[in-house]
């Protein structure tokens, strides 16, 4: 018998409302459902099935129907089995369609955290950095949590190669929770009797006699770091000190130029540092210097007008003027037809912000000298002297501008360019130019260094010099040879004298062509200068 065919068991019903067909199995009939194509429901009775026109045997051929069949069919010669196909199982649709946006961001948001996470344990594991005082327990417990959070972002954020990357966050999480344990500095707990109380009467503390008359001073300072700062130095033999800066009402904004600027006016110990004491005031240790408290009480007059020293606990308090770290308007400092033009600047240049004092320096460089000449020729005089100042090109310049009196400056950059020939740095050329203006002789033995270093760039100056160079090269002539030479034939042919001439004379044995016409050329100039 042929085998019956699984439509048949199926009723063919019509959607009432859009029409569309369907089939569904005989045990769906008196239950309701819904429609695939308009999602419209109804129930399954006599009026949606479709009928289909009833016909007798013979009235259509059909080879369907031969199923029907209730006697067995004669059966043909059997065909060879041709072997079927197998296809694999088609894939999702998921692993082509592009990760969304969501878990991309997700994911990056993931390492960003781990990445921001082990900066702070790296850089805010510091005396007086973010995490100071925090335990190594609290660490752990820190990045615990950030591991487990960045592992559950990026998991959702890859949902095609989640074992990747799995494999990548879980080995990131543990250079994460290790990093509390190579960096340690700052985990032991600060000392609670250190800080500032909050709403609590202070307490004398037990090493301290109860009559102290600084207990109360001491503890709304937390003068404990100091301390132990002081008694560090006295355990290593140390020579230097350290003094307590209670700095109040200091901006955020303002305590690295702060800080950078008690460290070059001192010479401080790098290792100086902020503690936070709330309401905008901080101690700042300052560890490694030689000045007395009186001596560190006019450095920091410089930050505000309320000083009040307390040698009972090393400690200077100064009341911040933070209005002193605000430049002036940029379109007035810049303005030189405006007239508070000079005076804004003059102000600049006694800001305790490097970088604001030598803006003020080029735009006073490039200003007709006016007005505040001798006051501003003193401020620049004493930035050219500073250790501190990496600007001195640019100051030279704007000394060679405002010197209005010989003498001091070119001292100032005299000794200036002594330290930087016997240090091997760069010598700024405007540092020897404003010697050179300033006429001062002790440039000669220095510039004619400069030269045998090299002449192209010193040719110039040295020239500028005038007849006291002279005797040096005359002096150091026998002694060159090449480019050398010949910068020395010209230098001669601008500055030298009578004496100058037998020297060029006798070089003219054995010289060649370039040489002589070099020569031929100082020596008419030379004779020019003398009238003959």
């Amino acid at each position: 018998m042929p085998q019956s065919n699984p439509d048949d068991l199926l009723l063919l019903i019509r959607c009432p409302s859009c029409g569309q067909r369907f089939k569904v199995g005989e045990d769906l009939r008196g239950r309701t459902v819904e429609c695939g194509s308009c999602e419209h429901r109804f129930r399954i009775n006599d009026e949606v099935i479709v009928r289909g026109k009833k016909f007798y045997p013979g009235e259509r051929r059909d080879a369907s129907l031969d199923r029907f069949h209730r006697v067995p069919m004669a059966m043909g010669t059997p065909t060879p089995a041709v072997p079927t196909v197998r296809y694999a199982e088609p894939p999702s649709p998921a692993n082509f369609e592009p990760t969304p946006p969501l878990r991309i961001l997700a994911a990056a948001f993931g390492f960003v955290i781990i990445v921001l996470m082990a900066l702070l344990f790296i850089l805010g594991a510091q005396r007086g950095g973010t995490l100071d005082g925090m335990t190594t327990e609290n660490r752990l417990l820190m990045a615990g949590f950030t591991a487990l959070l960045a592992t559950t972002l990026i998991l959702y954020g890859n949902p095609k190669t989640r074992f990747k990357a799995g494999l990548i966050a879980l080995l990131m999480s543990a250079g994460l929770i290790a990093l509390p344990f190579f960096f340690t500095q700052g985990s032991a707990p600060l000392d609670q009797a250190n800080l500032p109380a909050q709403g609590v009467p202070p307490t004398p503390r037990s090493e301290e006699p109860a009559a102290d008359p600084n207990a109360a001073l001491r503890q709304e300072i937390g003068t404990g770091p100091l301390e132990d700062e002081i008694e560090r130095l006295k355990t290593e033999g140390s020579t230097k000190t350290a003094v307590g800066l209670w700095l109040r009402d200091l901006r955020e904004t303002n305590r690295i130029v702060v800080r950078d600027y008690i460290l070059r006016t001192l010479k401080a110990d790098p290792d100086t540092h902020y503690y936070p004491r709330g309401n905008g005031d901080f101690l700042m240790v300052v560890t490694g210097i030689d000045q007395s408290l009186t001596e560190v009480a006019a450095v920091v007059g410089a930050l505000g007008s309320e000083i009040r020293n307390h040698p009972g606990i090393s400690v200077v308090e100064v009341k911040v003027d933070n209005s002193r770290f605000l430049e002036g308007p940029i379109e007035k400092l810049n303005d030189r037809e405006d007239p508070a033009f000079y005076d804004l600047n003059k102000r600049e240049l006694e800001s305790i912000d490097m970088q604001r004092v030598s803006k003020a320096v080029k735009r006073l460089a490039d200003a007709e000298p006016s007005v505040y000449r001798a006051d501003i020729t003193r401020k620049l005089i004493a930035l050219l002297s500073a250790d501190w100042v990496d600007f001195k090109g640019d100051v030279a310049r704007a000394l060679s501008v405002w010197s209005e009196t010989p003498g001091p400056a070119g001292e100032a950059a005299l000794a200036v360019l002594r330290e930087a020939i016997t240090k091997g740095g760069t010598v700024p050329p405007d540092l020897v130019a404003l010697i050179v203006k300033e006429r001062n002789p002790g440039i000669v033995p220095l510039i004619d260094e400069l030269w045998h270093r090299n002449p192209t760039q010193w040719e110039s100056l040295y020239a500028d010099v005038g007849n006291p160079a002279e005797p040096t090269l005359i002096r150091f002539f026998p002694q060159t040879d090449g480019s050398l030479r010949q910068s020395a034939v010209r230098l001669l042919g601008k500055v030298g004298g009578a004496e100058s001439l037998p020297v060029l004379e006798a070089a003219t044995a054995g010289a060649d062509a370039e040489l002589k016409v070099l020569i031929e050329k100082s020596v008419q100039a030379i004779r020019s200068r003398m009238g003959e």
